[in-house]
């Protein structure tokens, strides 16, 4: 009796999506070839370039624990208190966050899948840590977890992200996942109504396949796709992320019958140091992110606020604060504080950023060239705005000011003063290919593109205007794991091997 062949799934894109993918696949007993656009140093991603951070529920202490008992200094503790962080919940923030467009199938599997997902990633040697991101704290010996994130990869500083892709990597490697560098996926190739197979590279090479899945994330990367679909003023905006990702992936997809889904009017573009260099290689180190915003206020070259920089912790609304700036005069703005926070901003949220010192409000004016009454005018309001009292608290936001400061207000009132200069730096967008929650790829008309599968940044329909921290790389593991698993559960079931 002959044995059935092993169906083949093609995985394009070597980044957390396509390595969850590909070890998933494998793992259902599927032979797996993984393509990836760059060479093996360009391995991971967007989520090489991340700082790590996964959001997934919990029902409390001993679920956090049962992943790891690793802790940043200073949060080790006699006891933990840990509020569970329940499925609705993170439906809810997703949602809210979305302004209610979020499809909420995919949101429901992102949440129903995270736990067993994070706890599948540690299986494969990925390791965490518990991390102060959010405000987790050790009071009288109790360590205080608020609900959310809490979690990242072991690793240093805020670009930790390769330390996911590594283990992944390796483990893809020792289980027999086949992969091809500077392999670019270049068309799905389709017969009888089906994928057939991958069009690969310059020279056009066919690998047959039972499945495709794509996984080559956005479009972030394409000048083209951003002037189109963001608008000509992010044409040449600085990239956070990998270089590679130009949209090509979702491309072929949409040409071999998936429909689109998401917005592709918005992306994910937080506050970055100009100085810094795009990345090249997926073990540099990004523009670093400006995430101080919180403990100050943003100035446009007028001299003018122009967003809420508090509603809450900074992880929950730094994707957002580079379309903010892209919206000012120049694309540009300046981080400002005084001595109450300068010294945390720059241990914690500036990376070798370089601050710019003022010991008076018109010297500052004159060293970041805006016009020196109009920042006079505007901290003088914004102080007069702040809560009465000393520190800054989440609950303590200004009054009769627009744009108002919802959280952490504190007058900037204590020189010498301290400004860093910001720009956009786009890290991923957010439209893409329309897919149901195990990773199906659908037509216009909703149903299946038979064999076609999809997950990670190079689908649409989860983020909108924003997203909570650490739902996109839970995203990437969720849906790539879900994905790889369909596509090999559906080929062994076809009556020939598509690639036999």
């Amino acid at each position: 009796m002959t044995e059935t062949p092993a169906p083949t799934i093609v995985v394009a894109g070597a980044g957390l999506t396509g390595l969850s993918a590909a070890i998933s696949a494998r793992e259902a007993g599927a032979r797996v070839v993984l393509l990836e656009k760059g060479s093996r140093e360009d391995v991971g991603g967007n989520a090489a370039f991340s700082g790590g951070l996964f959001l997934f529920c919990y029902d409390g202490p001993d679920d956090l624990t049962s992943i790891t008992e690793d802790f940043e200094p200073g949060m080790k503790a006699d006891r933990m208190e840990a509020p569970p962080y329940t499925r609705q919940a993170y439906a809810a923030e997703l949602s809210a966050m979305s302004d209610g467009q979020a499809e909420p199938r995919l949101v429901d599997r992102l949440a129903e899948r995270s736990l067993d997902t994070i706890r599948w990633l540690a299986a494969k040697g990925v390791r965490f840590t518990f991390n102060r991101t959010v405000g987790a704290a050790v009071r009288d010996g109790v360590l205080h977890i608020p609900p959310g994130q809490i979690l990242t990869c072991t690793g240093e500083g805020m670009s930790r992200g390769f330390e996911v892709i590594r283990p992944l990597l390796a483990h893809a490697e020792r289980i027999g996942v086949e992969i091809r560098w500077s392999a670019p996926l270049v068309e799905v190739v389709r017969s009888d109504g089906r994928v057939t197979g991958a069009v690969v590279g310059d020279g056009g090479e066919t690998v047959p396949a039972d499945a495709v899945v794509v996984a080559t994330g956005g479009f972030q990367a394409s000048r083209e796709l951003r002037r189109e679909c963001l608008g000509p003023q992010w044409e040449t905006v600085r990239l956070r992320g990998t270089r590679l990702a130009t949209g090509d992936g979702i491309q072929a997809a949409l040409r071999a019958g998936a429909e689109k889904a998401g917005t592709w009017a918005s992306c994910h573009s937080a506050a970055v140091d100009p100085t810094m260099p795009s990345p090249q290689r997926s073990e540099a180190s990004p523009p670093f992110p400006l995430h101080g915003f919180w403990l100050g206020v943003l100035i446009n070259r007028d001299g003018e606020r122009f967003v809420d920089e508090g509603p809450g912790p900074w992880v929950k609304n730094y994707s957002k604060m580079g379309k903010a700036i892209m919206r000012q005069p120049g694309c540009e703005a300046f981080e400002i504080f005084d001595q109450r926070t300068a010294a945390r901003v720059a241990d914690e949220f500036a990376g070798a950023a370089e601050p710019i010192v003022a010991h008076s409000v018109p010297e500052l004016a004159e060293r970041i060239g805006v016009p020196a009454d109009r920042l006079a005018h505007t901290l003088e309001a914004f102080n007069n705005a702040c809560p009465s009292g000393d520190g800054a608290a989440e609950g303590r936001g200004t009054a009769g000011i627009t744009p108002p400061k919802s959280g952490w207000a504190s007058p900037l009132d204590q020189p010498p003063f301290v400004a860093y200069h910001a720009v956009a730096g786009l890290t991923f967008t957010f439209g893409g290919i329309r897919i149901d929650p195990d990773g199906r790829a659908l037509s216009a008309d909703g149903t299946p593109v038979p064999g076609l599968y999809a997950a990670g940044e190079a689908v649409g329909g989860l983020f909108y205007g924003d997203y909570p921290g650490g739902a996109a790389l839970m995203r990437a593991a969720v849906f790539g794991r879900v994905a790889g698993a369909t596509a090999a559960q559906e080929t062994k079931r076809l009556p020939t091997s598509a690639a036999g």
